[in-house]
């Protein structure tokens, strides 16, 4: 059986990803702050509104909308052109709905929101920005059954999801290990993957970018060069001193 996917439109990834994401996966994006996650999971999104007119779904829990459409209008992003199918739900918007004190209630509210979207505009793309603040907002009681949870929930609602994870190992900034986030996520998604900056000089640093792993999908998983430049990402073969 040939598995449904959905492109990247990423220079160089998709062919690192053997033709972009499966279907309805939930897929980890993690890294350092400065490894471009935001910008990366902008950049899939906005491609695919314009290039297929995929409809698409911001989650911002930590920026408001207009602060984030300035971000990527400032990176070189057509923001105003995907308006129709790339719709931002930022954090103002839903603590005005249930709160700044609420935890399930925030939860739901989540829920219900994407669900009404997906009901009425349709949903192929989301992005989830960030796990962490998710759990500070919606006050996780069980960290690991709460993911699984919502996790299980991302996959029943059919689209496919970049849940954006930190980082935070000076080892991994160093170059010596690989970013990689909290345990529980990591065996609850469908997919890894992995963003570091990499020193290639006393002066220099390179983004790179890994698929650690892709349930259903024959990927490469060695390091390969994040480039970035002018709105347009490429994923090319790193340069090693």
């Amino acid at each position: 059986m040939v598995t449904k996917k959905i492109p990247t439109f990423i220079e160089g990834l998709d062919d690192v990803l053997d033709g972009g994401f499966p279907l309805g996966h939930v897929v980890l994006l993690s890294g350092l702050p400065g490894t471009m996650k935001s910008t990366l999971s902008y950049a899939i999104l906005h491609a695919n509104a314009r290039q297929r007119d995929a409809k698409c779904l911001y989650v911002s829990l930590e920026q408001t909308r207009p602060s984030l459409e300035a971000q990527m209008a400032a990176m070189g992003f057509d923001v105003e052109a995907v308006r129709a199918d790339l719709h931002i739900l930022d954090v103002g918007t839903i603590q005005k709905e249930v709160g700044k004190g609420a935890s399930k209630p925030w939860m739901e509210f989540l829920r219900r929101t994407m669900t009404t979207k997906k009901d009425i505009d349709g949903m192929d793309l989301v992005v989830i920005d960030s796990l962490e603040a998710l759990e500070v907002l919606a006050k996780f009681e069980d960290r690991r059954t709460e993911l699984f949870r919502f996790f299980e929930w991302l996959r029943d609602l059919g689209a496919t999801t970049l849940v954006l994870a930190e980082a935070a190992s000076e080892a991994s900034y160093l170059g010596l290990e690989a970013p990689q986030p909290r345990r529980d996520e990591t065996f609850l998604a469908d997919g890894i993957i992995e963003l570091k900056m990499h020193p290639i000089s006393d002066v220099e640093i390179q983004r790179r970018i890994r698929v650690q792993k892709m349930r259903g999908s024959h990927h490469k998983t060695g390091f390969s060069a994040l480039v970035f430049d002018e709105g347009r990402f490429q994923v090319m073969p790193v340069i090693s001193p």
